[in-house]
């Protein structure tokens, strides 16, 4: 039997109040207070379908994320975020006591809770998307260096109007990241010193609502280019099958492509890898991860692209993973 990793979120409405760092827009809040309770409990097992190498089989939260975000939103309605009246974050780390327990004042009214686990510290902030017209709505984000990724990344998001009732409802975290992996059928030639890796209009923040990289609206520029460097060491050179990954945000990317530099940061080669939706992008979607596979070096080479659905699942599954700065 397979082992699956998982954290739940269990949220209770008890009474009382507590201060945390906050942003505040013109509406006035409610003066109704509840102190909702987290706590993320220590990660169980059960059965699953995804086998990978370097499961880590423990139960304790702190060996499975290093940190655990949190942001509280207060906005006038359910489901519309065109608005806002209040955002709060906080940050806690492993060493801290009671790793995993949160406490915080909630006014009566809609709040949505957002909440990240990772093994590097990142920041969540709320962020504008303008739209036609003038109109704009915001959203909780999740922001840090790409080339820091790394595959024990996961969110949780709670959307609820608090009325003084208990709630009492489990989240299941999930995997916020995706992996991309290019497979290389041919040689690695002489002249080759490193790879590069381009994902073009790479979103600076994940939206923690819909999982994906943040919308940029109506804004007509792209995000600036994400690349990641694959230097080549001399054993590599010759050999077939080599594969290079990268853990990325999901987002729906013009452009994805590979090319090959010599030393003296000539191209050797550089291919547009094929697109997955209608042509026109490579949807990327969080939790699954890509393989790009076919020959690179050939005049008329061409990819094919799969995409690993076991990965595809609610779970949070530590493994180990070639980073975007790991050599060959």
């Amino acid at each position: 039997m397979k082992k699956i990793f998982y954290s739940l979120f269990v949220v209770f409405i008890l009474a009382g109040c507590k201060k945390e760092k906050t942003s505040t827009n013109t509406a006035t809040p409610s003066s109704t207070a509840n102190v909702v309770t987290f706590s993320i409990s220590d990660f169980g097992l059960t059965s699953g379908s995804l086998s990978t190498n370097g499961i880590n089989a423990t139960t304790a939260l702190k060996d499975q994320i290093k940190y655990l975000q949190y942001a509280k939103g207060k906005y006038p309605e359910p489901g519309f975020y065109n608005d806002f009246e209040s955002f709060k974050t906080k940050q806690f780390a492993a060493t801290d006591p009671n790793f995993g327990l949160i406490k915080d004042s909630v006014p009566d009214g809609h709040s949505n809770f957002s909440f990240v686990g990772s093994d590097v510290p990142g920041e969540i902030s709320v962020k504008t998307i303008p739209l036609s017209g003038g109109n704009r709505y915001y959203r909780p984000t999740f922001s840090l260096d790409y080339k820091l990724l790394t595959s024990n990344m996961y969110a949780a998001n709670i959307d609820t109007t608090l009325t003084g009732m208990p709630i009492n409802k489990p989240v299941i975290m999930h995997r916020m990241v995706s992996k991309v992996t290019i497979h290389l059928n041919d040689a690695i030639p002489a002249n080759a010193a490193k790879f590069i890796l381009t994902f073009v209009d790479y979103p600076t923040s994940l939206d923690l609502v819909s999982i994906r990289g943040l919308d940029r609206g109506r804004r007509d520029d792209f995000y600036p280019d994400a690349s990641f460097e694959f230097p080549i060491t001399a054993n590599y050179i010759g050999k077939k099958g080599v594969e290079l990954c990268s853990i990325v945000f999901p987002y729906s990317y013009p452009e994805i492509s590979l090319q090959c530099l010599d030393a003296k940061g000539n191209i050797i080669a550089k291919k547009v890898l094929p697109k997955n939706f209608e042509n026109v992008y490579n949807d990327i979607a969080p939790n699954t991860q890509y393989k790009f596979t076919g020959n690179f070096f050939a005049q008329s080479a061409n990819f094919n692209i799969t995409v690993d659905t076991k990965w595809n699942s609610p779970v949070n599954i530590p493994f180990a993973l070639p980073g975007s700065t790991q050599r060959l």
